[in-house]
């Protein structure tokens, strides 16, 4: 089965069940916005991009908090030599964009349930995994929708509505920030994953 046919069925089935298929549906754009991405150095480098960048295992048998942020250009060499260093090779490494925390109104999950939305988020202006150590908070029913309406752009809104129809059951991890961001224009929001596991 090829990665469409692949993305086809994941979206019958209305569920992410792995860190596999959601990386899958995440490259192919089908979350929406996204923070700008790549495969390897070498495409960073080809794509003209000036700025600093996240490198993260993006296989499901790293584990989720081997992250580093706001790498400079010219230090990745140095990082992809110590995950290397560490078994983790480079065509297991993602890298995207460094997003613009000083900029981040909130950040967090939200889900559906039977009491309706549940967040659990912060605004910590710093990485999410980080964030969330030091700030957790809680919202539920009509207060998390106000939240997320709230920070959100109505673009961002729209397109996590529309998420939420292809995966009602899911967990969605995103950042809203005071500022447009991501590979889509006129977007504040960057969605980071879609789960079911």
């Amino acid at each position: 089965m090829n990665d469409s046919e692949r993305i086809k069925e994941i979206i019958k089935k209305g569920s992410i069940d792995s860190k596999e298929e959601c990386y899958l549906l995440y490259e192919a754009g089908i979350f929406g916005n996204k923070a700008i991405t790549w495969n390897s150095f070498q495409e960073i480098l080809d794509s003209g991009w000036k700025g600093k960048v996240c490198m993260r295992g993006r296989r499901s048998q790293i584990e989720r908090g081997k992250v580093v942020y706001n790498v400079n250009l010219n230090d990745v060499p140095k990082i992809i030599e110590r995950f290397r260093s560490e078994g983790i090779f480079e065509n297991y490494i993602g890298f995207n964009q460094s997003m613009p925390d000083e900029h981040l109104l909130i950040q967090g999950e939200i889900m559906r349930t039977w009491l309706g939305l549940s967040l659990w988020y912060t605004t910590k202006k710093e990485p999410m995994n980080g964030a969330l150590k030091n700030e957790s908070l809680y919202a539920e029913g009509l207060r998390a929708k106000l939240l997320l309406e709230g920070n959100m752009c109505p673009s961002s809104y729209s397109d996590l509505e529309a998420l939420f129809e292809l995966f009602p059951n899911s967990a969605i991890e995103f950042s809203s920030y005071n500022i447009n961001v991501g590979n889509i224009p006129n977007r504040n929001t960057v969605i980071w994953e879609v789960r079911n596991y």
